[in-house]
C-alpha cells in the first residue's frame, strides 16, 4: 500500500475540519536538510498543517535545520539526536540525514522520527524514544511510515502503546486542530479543546 492510501485512511478517521494549509516551501526544506520527505508527511502539511492531536501530540512545522532552540522539527530533531543510540549524534544539524528526523512530540515529551538510513523516503519507518521507557532500549522503530503509524496507534495495532501517555491509545474519535486555530481561541479565552471558556484567561490579560 502507497505512503498516499495510508494518509487517505487517516483522513477517514481523523477529518482535517480544525486543519489548514501549512503552505511549506518545501524547495527550501528539502534544500535545507539535504533531502525529500515522505509524501504521506507533505499531503499532511497541505490537508492538515502542523497542529496538536487530541490536546496529546504534536505535529511538528518543518523548518530549516538551523533552528536547534525551537520547539519545532529542528530543535525537536537536534533532540532526538542527541538521544540516539548506540552513538548520540555531536549537538547540531548541519545537513546529514541520519540518523533521525523528528515529526512530532507527544505529551509526555516523547519523539517522534523517520529513521532516515534509506534513500527513498516513503520508505523511511518511524521511530519513537520513548522518554519513560526502557533505560536500555529507549529508542523502538516500527515498520510503517508516518500516518499509518498514527492510524496504528489509534486503532491499538502496535501491540503496545509507543508512547509514555496514553493520549491517543485507542483513540477512536482523534481530533485535530491547528496551531494558528488552536491559538486563536486560547486568545478569545476558549479551551480550544472542550470549547468552555478558559479558566486561567483573566491571568493573562494586560
Amino acid at each position: 500500500m502507497s505512503e498516499n492510501e495510508h494518509f487517505n485512511k487517516l483522513l477517514s478517521i481523523m477529518p482535517p475540519a480544525d486543519g489548514s494549509d501549512e503552505q511549506v516551501d518545501w524547495e527550501a526544506v528539502e534544500q535545507g536538510w539535504g533531502t525529500r520527505f515522505p509524501s504521506d508527511y507533505v499531503a499532511f502539511m497541505a490537508a492538515y498543517g502542523a497542529g496538536a492531536i487530541s490536546d496529546g501530540f504534536s505535529i511538528v512545522r518543518p523548518e530549516a535545520p538551523t533552528e536547534e532552540f525551537s520547539q519545532q522539527m529542528g530543535g525537536e530533531t537536534a533532540n532526538a539526536r542527541g538521544l540516539w543510540e548506540p552513538e548520540p549524534a555531536s549537538y547540531g544539524l548541519g545537513t546529514s540525514r541520519l540518523p533521525v528526523i523528528a515529526w512530532g512530540v507527544s505529551c509526555g515529551a516523547d519523539i517522534a522520527c523517520w529513521l532516515t538510513e534509506g534513500s527513498d523516503p516513503d520508505q523511511w519507518p518511524v521511530a519513537v524514544w520513548k522518554r519513560h521507557g526502557s533505560l536500555t532500549a529507549p529508542w523502538n522503530v516500527y515498520d510503517c511510515g508516518m500516518t499509518e503509524f498514527l492510524r496504528k496507534v489509534f486503532l491499538q495495532e502496535l501491540g503496545d502503546c509507543p508512547f509514555s501517555d496514553l493520549a491517543l491509545w485507542g483513540d477512536a474519535s482523534p481530533r485535530f486542530i491547528h496551531w494558528r486555530e488552536e491559538q486563536r481561541r486560547w486568545d478569545l479565552g476558549i479551551d480550544p479543546w472542550t470549547g468552555e471558556p478558559d479558566p486561567y484567561a483573566e491571568m493573562y490579560d494586560a
